[in-house]
């Protein structure tokens, strides 16, 4: 009798051992992630094609109409800037009449009678050697400065001077040996810009060799 007993308690083992690997088994396979359903596409890709059409055609459109307004703008501005030429040319003659005459022009454009020509500056930092003429020893460290093709127009700029304020020393060489800014003010740009006057121009010119 004990015999048949220890069979059935070690069949009884085993089959708790058994369940116990299969509830195992189930929780493992709920634990881990189920993969996600395919989500069926709510607009087809024919559905696309056909919207993508009018775009296309909507864009091209917009493309052709943005080159044909641009051309027409470059059109118009060379229209423009040839009847200003024709005007400034059959505008000089009368108003150089005039200023003979002693009579203010009437007309406005072209390049205005108190705007003088094109100046161009040579500009060279100077460092007189020690054995320099006496002329050049007192000019001592500076800038030369003179206006292109008019040597009398010569003149050293004193580094003190230029610490001091670059734009204050270039007008002052400009209004001593170009002419007042008021009378020789730049004439305007062709694309509408106002432009510096010739101190200006000096002043940028004095800023870039000092910075060199």
């Amino acid at each position: 009798m004990s015999k048949k007993k220890t069979k059935g308690g070690k069949a009884a083992a085993s089959g708790k051992g058994a369940g116990a690997k299969a509830a195992k088994a189930e929780a493992a396979e709920a634990k881990e992630p189920k993969a996600p359903k395919a989500v069926e596409p709510k607009v087809s890709q024919a559905e696309l094609d056909a919207l993508r059409k009018p775009v296309e055609a909507a864009k091209g459109g917009l493309e052709n109409a943005q080159a044909e307004a641009k051309a027409l703008a470059e059109k118009a501005n060379a229209g423009v800037a040839e009847a200003k030429d024709a005007y400034r040319t059959a505008l000089a003659p009368y108003r150089e009449a005039c200023q003979k005459a002693g009579v203010e022009c009437e007309y406005e454009g072209g390049r205005s009678a108190n705007v003088s020509g094109k100046v161009s500056f040579l500009v060279e930092k100077t460092d007189p050697p020690a054995r320099a003429c006496p002329a050049r020893t007192r000019a001592g460290k500076g800038v030369r400065v003179m206006v292109k093709g008019q040597p009398k127009t010569e003149d050293v700029i004193p580094l003190a001077a230029l610490k001091e304020s670059i734009n204050k020393a270039a007008y002052g060489y400009t209004d001593k040996h170009v002419g007042p800014k008021e009378e020789v003010g730049n004439p305007p740009s062709p694309f509408g810009l106002r432009r510096a006057g010739k101190g200006g121009s000096l002043s940028n010119r004095l800023c870039a060799v000092l910075n060199a």
